[in-house]
């Protein structure tokens, strides 16, 4: 009974257990070290969140006008109505948004925080320029139609 309760091993923490624990915190040191050059270009990159939106507004903005078979602006320059297909669409500002309606249904916001907003068309493109409430201003053309053939 006495072997039973003596315990095993009692030659406690040798120098091979402490060289294979300094290795690995060295190899997580690294690690942690690396992550933080990495992670600083990444946050310089993308710190400006009204530009990261205005890229989505535009991304969204061009792939509704991708099949468009009539546009035209409507309140005095602040919206514009196309018909894709068999659906109606507008997109127009509202209080501080700007919103996508089809067949006069739905709100959905593409673009928030703006001051004003002017669409212009041309020929075959769309302009539009908005005025953030910081007073940022940002333009961008964009192509109306497919003129991929």
């Amino acid at each position: 009974m006495s072997r039973l309760l003596k315990p095993f091993n009692q030659s406690g923490y040798t120098l091979i257990e402490s060289l294979f624990h300094l290795i690995i915190s060295a190899i997580f040191l690294q690690l942690f070290v690396l992550f933080f050059f990495w992670k600083a270009p990444i946050e310089a990159t993308y710190s400006d969140v009204n530009s990261m939106e205005w890229e989505l507004f535009a991304i969204d903005l061009q792939k509704l006008l991708v099949e468009v078979q009539e546009i035209e602006t409507i309140s005095g320059n602040m919206g514009i109505q196309f018909l894709t297909g068999d659906n109606s669409i507008r997109v127009e500002k509202s209080s501080s948004v700007i919103r996508k309606r089809t067949n006069q249904v739905g709100h959905v916001p593409l673009l928030t925080g703006i001051q004003s907003v002017i669409f212009s068309l041309t020929e075959i493109n769309l302009i539009v320029h908005v005025i953030m409430q910081d007073g940022t201003q940002r333009e961008r053309s964009f192509a109306v139609g497919d003129y991929s053939e």
